[in-house]
């Protein structure tokens, strides 16, 4: 009954709002925020543009070893032809040097060159590289998932735990409110100190502060929230679940009894793809030593006109044409390649290293995380059998004080001890889902699984 009228009454304040301020108005479960997110979180759509880059690099790597096929056209016009000095006994005219131009005003070339990869051990190796690179940006938007689906559960968390205790004060400010004007109207009549009266204002005081204080805390855990669902702060939330019913869906859930299997993290399945790429640029290093084979044609025809007539269909063009087969073979490079082969053996050889330690990482996150889970419940099955003792007494003595039974004071030392008894009840509830959240997070499966 308490979480229907606070759906109820976050629903009507928002439907208000919309209908002055035009925004949206968005009712989530847990879940439903969690599939929203990944469609219009700012990382995720950004991650999806890593897959899109890296599925253009494969396309770029694959089209290098594919017929390549360049065009041309040359044009000249010979403003001012060179001279040439020819002796004169070439022409009869001994002892004089003849001055004569070679060559045509005008001169156009138009050429195809084509050319085929034909052996390349760099491409091959870089070919399966680039695929490695693709299916690693696929590990690594999946991961990038797993940690949203994280940041949006501990917002919602944060949220709910924030309209509880809005909703504690609310309640809590309701009745001291009642209290003191009853207080009030006993005092005029000379029934009770006006000590009493001064001490259930100065309480409806503090709770009046609180819930301005909470109030500010809310609406920050709910900016956050539609922060990481990409929703505008002009649009508004309802949260469609509570607390108690996360708290029961965890419990009934296999997170507890499920092994944890390093294997099976996103992070090792990112660290592993990592690996592999790292032993491929090593491979890559070590075809520089194997020698390329590339066949190419050139195609060539050139018009030479002393009138600009290279459209004229009885003007004539020459053709030429020529195929070769070209053989590079790496001989020496003063040390250059090992040095590069031996860089990349050290870089495979760290990541090696970052993958243990990365398992011994992971398996201790577990362990914490299993016994963090463990603990925040049993503190949460405390807490929440104080805060109804708690509830309990205060719901009493606030009877007895209306009797005249009980002083202020004890209004004050119950209400205290109610308030306080609640705070840690929303604390270790969200504790409790948060650690919920950290276990799910580590025995979430890789899309390798």
């Amino acid at each position: 009954m308490k979480y229907l009228s606070k759906i109820i009454l976050t629903t009507i304040l928002t439907v208000t709002g919309s209908v002055f301020f035009g925004q949206e108005v968005y009712h989530f479960s847990l879940q439903e925020a969690i599939d929203y997110a990944m469609e219009n979180n700012y990382d995720v759509i950004y991650s999806e543009k890593n897959i899109e880059a890296a599925e253009q690099q494969m396309r770029e790597a694959t089209a290098f070893g594919l017929p390549q096929l360049d065009g041309s056209i040359d044009y000249n016009d010979n403003i001012a032809q060179p001279t040439s000095l020819i002796p004169g006994e070439f022409f009869g005219e001994p002892g004089q040097d003849i001055e004569i131009q070679f060559g045509t005003k005008y001169n156009m070339n138009a050429g195809l060159f084509a050319s085929q990869l034909l052996f390349s051990g760099k491409y091959i190796v870089g070919l399966q590289t680039a695929k490695m690179f693709l299916e690693k940006k696929h590990v690594d938007f999946f991961k990038d998932k797993v940690a949203v689906r994280q940041q949006v559960a501990d917002s919602y968390f944060n949220v709910l735990s924030a309209e509880e205790a809005m909703w504690v004060i609310d309640t809590t400010l309701a009745v001291t409110k009642k209290l003191a004007h009853e207080t009030r109207m006993t005092y005029e009549v000379g029934f009770v100190e006006d000590i009493d009266v001064d001490q259930l204002e100065l309480l409806v005081a503090d709770l009046e502060a609180n819930k301005i204080y909470m109030n500010n805390q809310l609406g920050i855990a709910h900016a956050f929230l539609k922060f990481y669902l990409g929703l505008s702060n002009q649009d508004s939330l309802v949260l469609t679940e509570d607390m108690e019913s996360l708290i029961v869906k965890t419990q009934n859930s296999d997170i507890i009894s499920r092994p944890f299997n390093y294997n099976e993290n996103v992070e090792y399945a990112s660290m592993s793809k990592q690996k592999e790429i790292s032993y491929m640029q090593l491979k890559l290093e070590k075809t520089e030593y194997m020698p390329t084979l590339m066949a190419n044609i050139n195609l060539q025809t050139n018009a030479q006109r002393n009138q600009w007539d290279f459209f004229d269909t009885k003007g004539k063009w020459y053709a030429s044409s020529v195929f070769g087969v070209s053989l590079k073979m790496p001989i020496w490079s003063s040390g250059e390649r090992s040095a590069k082969v031996k860089q990349a053996q050290i870089a495979y050889e760290q990541i090696e290293v970052m993958e243990e330690q990365l398992v011994t990482t992971l398996t201790l996150q577990y362990q914490t995380a299993i016994n963090e889970y463990f603990n925040a419940y049993s503190v949460y099955e405390n807490k929440d059998k104080a805060r109804k003792v708690a509830e309990k007494i205060f719901t009493k003595t606030s009877i007895k004080f209306s009797e005249g039974m009980v002083s202020s004071l004890d209004i004050l030392n119950t209400q205290n001890q109610y308030l306080n008894a609640e705070q840690e009840y929303i604390t270790s509830a969200t504790s409790l889902l948060k650690a919920g959240e950290e276990l799910k997070k580590l025995l979430t499966k890789s899309i390798n699984q």
